[in-house]
């Protein structure tokens, strides 16, 4: 299933791209617009499929949205038994937030929803799109140490080539050019 919460500010063709790349590569595909249906319905359809996908955009966005039809209250019931994929702000969500000041400073101006908080099923944050295992390289990834120590959690850095996977307790980084950070410390990479 897909959660469809796309936002209207910019070109979302990264959206289209990404259902073709599904409808090609995996089972049956359903399309889930949390706008539309009560969240008795969208549970009902959520909960005939193995899988969830929640593709990117404005995090801040999609946190209203998951607020507004109450997803963020039945997701931790629905992931239960469910495998969550989330991609850009669709795996940002379920983290730990970072100020705005900081996603001001990764992500360049982006729209404030006055969101507080994500949906915190997840003790860490994810910060996608960045270099992550060559935090020196570029501008952006050396604010990652500054966001490090400025929260009492972990931060994982991740490029578009890698991901955090977890099952139940045990967390792991797969793929290639990411970080895990802490205190201005880097705790594991991979270059």
């Amino acid at each position: 299933n897909e959660a469809c919460a796309v936002e209207n500010s910019n070109d979302n063709s990264f959206f289209v791209d990404g259902m073709h790349f599904i409808k090609h590569n995996f089972g049956d595909f359903y399309l889930v617009n949390l706008l539309a249906l009560s969240i008795d319905d969208i549970k009902k359809r959520i909960e005939k499929s193995d899988a969830i996908f929640c593709f990117g955009g404005n995090t801040e966005y999609l946190k209203t949205v998951f607020d507004k039809t109450g997803l963020s209250t039945l997701l931790p019931e629905l992931l239960k038994t469910k495998v969550w994929c989330g991609s850009s702000a669709g795996s940002m969500v379920l983290g730990k937030m970072i100020s705005s000041k900081w996603q001001g400073n990764l992500y360049g101006d982006f729209d404030d929803y006055g969101i507080n908080n994500y949906v915190d099923l997840l003790d860490f944050s994810i910060l996608p799109h960045l270099k992550g295992g060559d935090l020196a390289s570029d501008n952006k990834d050396k604010v990652v140490f500054d966001i490090s120590l400025d929260t009492d959690w972990d931060i994982y850095a991740l490029s578009d080539w890698s991901a955090v996977l977890i099952d139940g307790d045990k967390v792991q980084t797969i793929g290639k050019h990411w970080s895990k950070l802490r205190d201005g410390k880097i705790l594991e990479n991979n270059r």
